[in-house]
């Protein structure tokens, strides 16, 4: 079978500070090269351009500006001028921001490479980005100005009837001149509506110029639905863990279930993890109960770090490990018993949960977006109120009381598909997206066209 290029883009990549859609980009272009598809990353920086293999893939690192100069007569982008080189016969999206989002998706649409994407995160959908209504409980996704711009405004807090009287205002730019006169965050404040208005075109943009677009969760294809994404673009296909930490977390010992519980948190360390409801549960537990949390990750929101520091202050219970790096992962998760994963919004995955089952660990969730789709409650984890302190801890009680039922459920953790069986689909996903663009306009010339006859 003929070798595919595909050019994968991301906002950040390794070696810096990765999160987990990095962490999928990496693994998923491991696995495709073990076929006939050959990756490059092409991933923002802050930096200068850099260029550089990354564990056999070859990495471009471009200024996150790059979309926005123009040197060449033809008017290309420099970062048109970096696809082009890239040369791939498809281009996958994994990210949604400023240096890697929208706009980067419609230059390389304009080169007739054909586009899929990856919604590892919600910002696409929801303009709060956490998919909590009101900040109370799911949404459905739809987007609407009114709602989505009440629930935007709480978030940046206006109580909830200025909110909804914001809300409802005619719709507003920030270019309008009577919103120049005004302080920003006010101006911003009043043209919610239009934020949102813009917020629905993008999505429908995104629609437009990508052939496929990838739902990590059932939550997200749901989402999309909502807003009349579709149909046919949208395809579920679940994260998993490489096939590598699948034999690490086969030769893990179990722990000592005598001695002290475990309880293990890893991530960032901002308030949409809620790595705080963690503390306020121990807080809730007796200081004679033999239970540990460890903490690794790290943050940049001064005043959060500080509330956790004052939060654990004094409890020799709590340590905080730090940031781990990606590669370290399988000896943090060797040290415990239970995976807490209370996230405050909705996620798409996320992959520490799998990460998790493969070492069999049970897994400690909030019952929301794609965690209640990954956890089994009471057989191979706990779902949970995301808001909820106090049944956090009654949970982590339990288990330090109940050995016998930590035991059965880390029984049940099991692995579930690899990052091998992601590869398949989306090799599958390509050629498709390949063909069908051939059979759309047979012989016209173009990079799709050209990729296509080799089929």
């Amino acid at each position: 079978m003929t070798e595919l290029r595909v050019a994968h883009c991301v906002g950040f990549y390794f070696p810096q500070n990765v999160g987990g859609s990095e962490v999928y980009v990496h693994d998923l272009t491991a696995a495709l090269s073990r076929g006939a598809v050959r990756s490059t990353i092409v991933a923002a920086t802050n930096r200068g351009f850099e260029r550089y293999d990354w564990e056999g893939t070859p990495v471009l690192r471009y200024p996150s500006h790059w979309a926005e100069v123009r040197e060449k007569p033809s008017g290309e982008s420099k970062f048109q001028e970096l696809i082009r080189e890239a040369d791939p016969d498809v281009f996958h999206l994994h990210s949604w921001t400023a240096g890697a989002g929208l706009r980067h998706l419609s230059q390389v649409a304009e080169l007739g490479i054909p586009c899929v994407a990856t919604m590892h995160v919600p910002s696409a959908l929801c303009l709060r980005g956490t998919m909590l209504l009101n900040g109370e409980g799911p949404c459905d996704g739809r987007i609407d100005e009114k709602r989505c711009g009440q629930c935007w405004a709480m978030a940046r807090g206006l109580p909830g009837p200025l909110a909804f009287g914001v809300a409802h205002l005619p719709r507003l730019s920030l270019t309008h001149s009577r919103l120049a006169k005004v302080a920003r965050r006010t101006a911003t404040m009043l043209s919610v509506r239009s934020l949102v208005r813009d917020q629905a075109r993008d999505l429908k943009t995104m629609g437009a110029l990508c052939e496929r677009v990838i739902a990590p969760s059932q939550w997200v294809s749901a989402a999309l639905e909502a807003n009349a994404f579709p149909a046919h673009k949208i395809v579920v296909s679940r994260q998993a863990v490489a096939q590598s930490l699948v034999e690490q977390g086969a030769r893990r010992r179990a722990r000592d279930p005598g001695g002290e519980i475990r309880i293990g948190f890893v991530g960032r360390l901002e308030h949409y993890k809620g790595v705080h409801t963690l503390l306020e549960a121990m807080a809730q537990i007796p200081r004679d109960i033999p239970i540990r949390l460890l903490v690794a990750g790290s943050g940049t929101e001064v005043t959060y770090l500080r509330g956790l520091e004052a939060a654990a202050e004094g409890d020799k219970r709590i340590q905080f490990l730090g940031e781990i790096s990606h590669d370290r992962l399988a000896g943090f998760l060797e040290q415990i018993d239970v995976l807490a994963v209370p996230s405050k919004y909705m996620e798409t995955g996320p992959l520490v949960v799998l990460e998790a089952h493969a070492f069999g660990i049970p897994v400690m969730g909030a019952n929301i977006g794609g965690i209640a789709e990954r956890i089994r409650d009471g057989v191979d984890g706990w779902l949970l109120p995301f808001d909820d302190s106090a049944a956090w801890a009654a949970v982590m009680r339990d288990l330090a009381m109940n050995r016998d039922k930590l035991v059965r459920f880390a029984a049940n953790a099991r692995p579930g598909r690899t990052m091998t069986d992601v590869a398949a689909d989306m090799t599958s996903l390509y050629r498709q997206v390949l063909s069908d663009r051939a059979q759309a306009a047979p012989g016209l010339p173009g990079r799709g066209s050209s990729a296509d006859a080799r089929f």
